[in-house]
């Protein structure tokens, strides 16, 4: 497997990515991280998911990482630009945790899976206190905290033929809750037990959902 370091350049934009090529691809999967993440965090899942046979795309939202810009209102552009490069090798799928789960679920990718996404709108004052005393300190950030950029953002429109949300049952209350008026609604839903949702993207269950999903989309 061939494993570069790269820029994505684009629109104007450079994003900082990891790229895993395996010797023969079925198609490409973009994977982004949380809030306060980078996409070295990412690297095991994207190791994972290339050892499936998909070119894998660990990439730098901006603000974190590599990203020279600001973490902004404008944070989907990153993560759309990657799509819109590699779509030309073919279908892209976008997988992302946490504040990467919603922009995933949201981008311009052919098929999203969201991991313990951040759906909800507003939070309570534990989870605004637990993100701004463990991950605030890695994010280089603008006038616009995570919090008016996840208000702002539009709400997510499941489609069933081509999303994914998993969570898990030791997640946060606000994502837990939305992951479960989507499971109501009769949309694919898969909680992970025991799952928590720091590191729910490095857990084997997460692994094997996420793998199942993606043979299903490409098929042989």
């Amino acid at each position: 497997m061939e494993i570069k370091r790269e820029k994505i350049k684009k629109n104007s934009l450079e994003i900082p990515c990891v790229t895993f090529i395996p010797p023969k691809s079925r198609g490409i999967v973009v994977l982004v991280h949380g809030y306060g993440g980078m996409k070295e965090e990412t690297i095991g899942l994207a190791w994972r998911i290339a050892e499936e046979g998909f070119i894998t795309v660990a990439i730098d939202l901006r603000g974190h990482g590599e990203n020279k810009l600001k973490l902004d209102g404008n944070i989907l552009d990153d993560l759309d630009t990657a799509i819109s490069y590699f779509k030309s090798y073919g279908n892209v799928t976008a997988v992302g945790h946490s504040l990467g789960g919603r922009l995933s679920l949201l981008s311009s990718a052919d098929y999203a899976i969201g991991i313990s996404p951040a759906l909800n709108k507003n939070y309570s004052l534990e989870t605004v206190r637990l993100l701004e005393e463990n991950r605030d300190y890695r994010v280089r950030k603008s006038d616009c905290d995570v919090f008016k950029i996840l208000n702002d953002l539009p709400i997510f429109q499941f489609d069933s033929n081509n999303s994914l949300v998993i969570y898990g049952s030791r997640d946060f209350p606000e994502i837990i809750s939305e992951c479960v008026k989507l499971d109501l609604k009769g949309f694919e839903v898969i909680e992970i037990d025991n799952a928590l949702h720091n590191d729910i993207f490095l857990y084997e269950p997460t692994f094997k959902l996420v793998a199942k999903k993606l043979k299903e989309w490409y098929t042989e």
